[in-house]
């Protein structure tokens, strides 16, 4: 039996390195025990974790909520009164009522503490209803030998980062997502090279896209990763070229601070314009509904994150990304590059 105390808190690499392992032995048992942090939170997508084959939930679940449904509708999360009688024996709902107006100043400690309901600590960059409405968006109709845009992740950012490809369309001021491909696990170049060039022969293998422009967008933050993938692809594939940086004089496209930021904006703007979808006929990639759910999952979980200054002669930070509780975030900021370096491009 493992018991895993506040298992919120747990940190994902122990999980997957340490504790995950053991469960592999015959007649092993895990119990996790904690507080709920957030609906994104590690601990969190683990009680949500449903069997692939069954669709059944992985762990048998109890949650021990305080508050009542019609509290939860009205937002009164920290005043209601309607399920104390659930209050072990050996708490009071008396001391429960009276501690809840001394942490006033915390609702979400009264909320996960006390309440038993996850609050959310971070901001999420994207509204859920407007990632539902970009799925949901009827794409512009298929332009012929209209040109393509694929922004590419080398997956230079250590062992939470994967190799991604996004390929895109703008047509009339809506910017369509076409395809997408990731190799996680693997920072061999020629298996990225490979599939970047299947990924392109796919894309040129329809009909109304066989003669199309390609322009491929390399990130090039950290060394000579765009000049790699240029000297690798040119002659394996026809109807390609790749961006360059006039200001540097190199090829590829650099992600800055506030290019992150700005990214992030436009890319909330055009969703809450209902300017860009997921192409339903025609998407390009080798595993098309596992890697749109993987796209859903990171916009959900791109959020801000603050850090707090140390002291009055440092600043206070604010950083962008969805690295959370184990997860990735290479598919999101590819769509928010594309958003980004496609209006920059049809500007100039």
């Amino acid at each position: 039996m493992l018991i895993l105390e506040e298992a919120a808190y747990c940190d994902p690499g122990f999980f997957y390195e340490t504790v995950a392992p053991i469960l592999t032995v015959g007649r092993t048992s895990l119990l996790c025990i904690s507080t709920l942090l957030s609906d994104i939170n590690f601990y969190t997508r683990l009680i949500k974790m449903r069997d692939a084959a069954t669709d059944l939930p992985i762990f048998t679940t109890f949650s021990i909520e305080l508050v009542c449904q019609s509290c939860k509708d009205a937002g009164n999360f920290t005043g209601c009164k309607h399920l104390l009688w659930m209050v072990p024996s050996w708490q009071s709902s008396e001391k429960h009522v009276r501690l809840k107006q001394i942490m006033q100043d915390r609702p979400d400690l009264i909320r996960s503490e006390l309440a038993g309901l996850s609050f959310d600590a971070l901001q999420q960059a994207f509204r859920k209803c407007d990632i539902d409405a970009m799925f949901e968006t009827v794409p512009p109709p298929m332009q012929l030998y209209e040109p393509i845009y694929i922004f590419v992740d080398p997956a230079c950012g250590g062992p939470q980062s994967d190799y991604g490809i996004l390929s895109c369309t703008r047509y009339q001021g809506v910017h369509c997502v076409i395809g997408l491909d990731a190799l996680g696990g693997c920072k061999d170049p020629e298996k990225q090279f490979q599939l970047l060039t299947d990924h392109i022969k796919r894309i040129q293998s329809i009909p109304q896209w066989s003669n199309s422009s390609i322009t491929l967008f390399v990130e090039a933050n950290l060394g000579f990763e765009s000049e790699h993938h240029q000297r690798a692809m040119m002659g394996r594939v026809r109807n390609i070229s790749f961006y360059r940086d006039m200001q540097r004089q190199r090829v590829g496209i650099y992600t800055s601070h506030n290019v992150k930021h700005c990214m992030c904006t436009l890319l909330n703007a055009l969703l809450r314009e209902r300017r860009v979808c997921v192409r339903t006929d025609n998407f390009v990639s080798s595993t098309p509904e596992n890697i749109k759910q993987l796209l859903r999952e990171e916009l959900e979980m791109y959020s801000y994150q603050f850090k707090e200054a140390a002291s009055v002669f440092q600043k206070s930070q604010v950083a962008l990304s969805g690295k959370i509780g184990g997860s990735k975030d290479d598919l999101c900021v590819l769509l928010q590059l594309s958003v980004y370096w496609v209006s920059s491009v049809l500007q100039t």
